[in-house]
């Protein structure tokens, strides 16, 4: 996975489809209703292992409107398929769009004083509601991955597995890049890498007031949090404020104690040595088994490290992933460095590169991260 983080004027001429030179989109390709149909049938029976649906695709692939075609119907398939894959990531994180390159300001606004001031007559009205707001800034970064098939295994017929997972593996490579971003609000993942050494101890820290823990998940210590926060004052207004919805975020090793403290609609709690049967006031609390956790965390304690954050569109927002306006979904290239024909005319992008005749694809995806309002936010390492 390649990152490339551009800013001021270099961000702008990046925000361009004209800074990628040498490379076709097959989205905006027009292709015949008819010709639409014949590659998606021709692809699909020789993806299903039809008897001599490789022989005909390859002799179909003998024309350049054919490949045209193809290539759509691939760029189509792997969108669908993108759309189609499940993410966490929404149900804990909000999302928010930038125009550019360039760093957007995220607000998270405050005000002094509740209410209006009573005001007697003939008196003029105070003024001093206090205003304010914490920034944050939010930039989106372009990864991608390229994929290249040789000239000969398109004439061998060898190319049409590779054709087939093409989409998909575009599709679940841009879900996974998303959801790393998002879990890197969580962890310090380093993106050379894609792990991450420990939870983000640059926001989850004692100046945010929401330092690491050392609570095992558990029905007390999960009480302990929320009645925490619930107590939680505004750091500019000094006052207690109402605590939003919280969602716990858990790897897939906590989801089973999780679901024991959840799932039982009465509790028996002991009071001075007086027990009673109580309604589980956590039987509508929220979770979400972030699977990335798992993959990206190699801190000792990763298996049973959990979060407590807002939701998603609460009014402390705590955790965003940004895409860029208009590339909001993965983008397939098919890299055009085919050359001409000695007697002149256009040559296919299929037909083989100039150089070592083979056909590049390409697929980039735009999104960044940023924590917002430390908050209403917990973390635990869990020992």
């Amino acid at each position: 996975m390649t990152i490339e983080l551009l800013s001021g004027s270099a961000a702008v001429e990046a925000a361009s489809d004209s800074d990628f030179s040498g490379t076709v989109n097959p989205r905006y390709f027009k292709v015949d209703e008819s010709l639409a149909e014949q590659a998606t049938t021709k692809l699909a029976a020789a993806f299903g292992n039809h008897w001599g649906a490789d022989v005909r695709l390859a002799e179909a692939f003998s024309t350049s409107d054919f490949k045209l075609a193809a290539a759509k119907e691939l760029d189509a398939e792997m969108l669908a398929q993108y759309d189609e894959l499940p993410a966490s990531w929404d149900q804990y994180t909000d999302t928010t769009t930038v125009r550019d390159f360039r760093p957007k300001r995220l607000q998270s606004r405050w005000r002094s004083t509740i209410g209006m001031a009573r005001v007697p007559e003939l008196t003029e009205y105070p003024a001093d509601d206090r205003r304010g707001a914490t920034e944050y800034a939010i930039a989106v970064a372009k990864y991608g991955r390229r994929f290249a098939i040789s000239w000969e295994a398109w004439l061998n017929n060898e190319a049409v597995g590779e054709l087939e997972d093409l989409p998909g593996e575009l599709a679940r490579q841009a879900r996974e890049t998303e959801m790393i971003a998002a879990v890197s609000n969580l962890l310090l993942v380093d993106p050379a890498t894609n792990t991450a050494s420990d939870v983000n101890t640059q926001f989850f820290k004692s100046a945010n007031g929401n330092a690491p823990g050392n609570l095992p998940l558990t029905r007390a210590n999960l009480k302990t949090v929320l009645d925490g926060m619930a107590t939680k004052k505004d750091p500019n207004s000094k006052r207690v404020i109402a605590r939003p919805e919280v969602v716990v975020v858990i790897p897939k090793a906590l989801e089973s104690q999780m679901l024991s403290i959840i799932r039982p609609t009465e509790v028996r709690v002991t009071v001075d040595g007086v027990e009673t049967i109580e309604s589980n006031e956590f039987s509508g609390l929220s979770y979400v088994v972030e699977p990335m956790l798992d993959f990206v965390n190699t801190h000792a304690n990763a298996a049973t490290t959990w979060f407590v954050l807002p939701k998603p569109r609460s009014t402390r927002p705590a955790m965003w992933v940004a895409k860029l306006a208009g590339h909001e979904q993965p983008d397939l290239r098919v890299k055009a460095d085919t050359g001409q024909r000695v007697g002149g005319g256009q040559i296919s992008a299929l037909e083989g590169s100039f150089e070592i005749d083979d056909i590049q694809y390409r697929g980039r995806h735009i999104v960044g991260n940023q924590q917002g309002d430390p908050l209403f936010t917990y973390v635990s390492r869990g020992a």
